[in-house]
């Protein structure tokens, strides 16, 4: 939760012209105009009537984190900072909507706000505002927020910010109606088309139509979707996500995140949270990981670990490609039969 203060109220405590400049280069910060909330708590005497209102427990002050946390912050904050002040006529929408629906942001290109209000195209003061046609079955209220639906939100993301931030977005959803509704995944897809097709152009039209392509509601993590958003890119086919693999007696032996079952490849996409998500003990996750991972390559299996950081890089699936071709040519010659 972010507390704002406004010029009225920073004056009403003294802060201003010079006052002000030096509480922005401390503790303070404009998020747009009249718009001002806190980048941490800090101990200045000077400072001590605006910490009244910094000492609040569901502050956020993370947005000073570096790299994607950080980013997404900033973009929370700046979404928070319009929340009962919405220009009029306006609706929510992109990544900012995505908060709004808490669906996964990978990474961050746009930092300004956007927004949709036919008629209007600009950008200034903390907000990108986009002229777009909006049917009224394309709006909804959301936490005080007029904002388009996760439908709409999906098929702009993919028009303007591509496959990246958009199929993850999507299989976060499909996943969603799926547990929820049972079968309703179908269901989202094809709101997500009509979605799209309010769009003037055949290729506007053919961004929703790519990422329903790429999206699979098996995958469990953002970084399952963007992984295979860069085996697409790269033109490496033939992995099934989330795919059991069991021994000679039938037993099951792992369940990874992609497979390649003519090659036996393995590709595993880590991180931290992976291994501490579920409460236990870090050292104990990583022995069983380990344990894993020898049961697998006892089978013949080759395994390939991914890094976050890896997903944003092309060497590592180049190598993919490679380890790819290799193993297909040896699973042909020895007539390997896959389980």
């Amino acid at each position: 939760m972010y507390v704002f203060l406004d010029r009225a109220m920073l004056d009403t405590l003294g802060y201003r012209d010079a006052a002000l400049r030096r509480a922005l280069q401390c503790c303070l910060v404009r998020v747009r105009r009249d718009r001002y909330t806190f980048t941490r708590r800090c101990e200045e005497e000077a400072h001590a009537s605006l910490q009244r209102y910094a000492v609040d427990e569901g502050l956020t002050l993370a947005a000073d984190q570096p790299g994607l946390l950080g980013d997404i912050e900033r973009l929370r904050r700046g979404v928070a900072a319009i929340r009962g002040r919405q220009p009029v006529g306006s609706v929510l929408s992109h990544t900012a909507a995505a908060l709004v629906h808490q669906l996964p942001l990978v990474t961050v290109r746009e930092k300004a706000v956007e927004l949709i209000v036919p008629g209007r195209s600009r950008r200034r003061n903390g907000l990108r505002v986009r002229d777009r046609r909006l049917p009224a079955g394309h709006v909804e209220e959301n936490g005080g927020y007029r904002v388009t639906t996760p439908a709409r939100t999906v098929a702009d993301i993919a028009r303007d910010h591509g496959l990246e931030l958009a199929v993850p977005m999507l299989d976060h959803l499909l996943a969603r109606e799926e547990d929820a509704e049972g079968g309703a995944a179908s269901a989202m897809r094809r709101a997500v088309e009509a979605a799209a097709s309010v769009y003037a152009t055949p290729a506007a039209r053919g961004s929703a139509a790519k990422v329903l392509a790429q999206a699979d509601e098996r995958r469990e993590s953002p970084a399952e979707s963007l992984c295979a958003v860069r085996f697409f890119q790269h033109a490496l086919t033939g992995f099934e996500p989330q795919a059991e693999i069991r021994g000679g007696d039938g037993d099951l032996v792992a369940r990874v995140d992609f497979l390649h079952r003519g090659a036996r490849l393995i590709v595993e996409v880590d991180g931290l949270s992976k291994y501490t998500a579920d409460g236990n003990d870090r050292d104990v996750s990583f022995r069983a990981e380990r344990e894993r991972e020898y049961a697998l390559r006892n089978l013949g299996y080759m395994v390939v670990r991914l890094t976050w950081k890896d997903l944003f890089r092309a060497v590592p699936f180049e190598r993919i490609r490679d380890a790819l071709v290799q193993r297909e040519r040896l699973a042909e010659r020895d007539g390997l039969v896959t389980r």
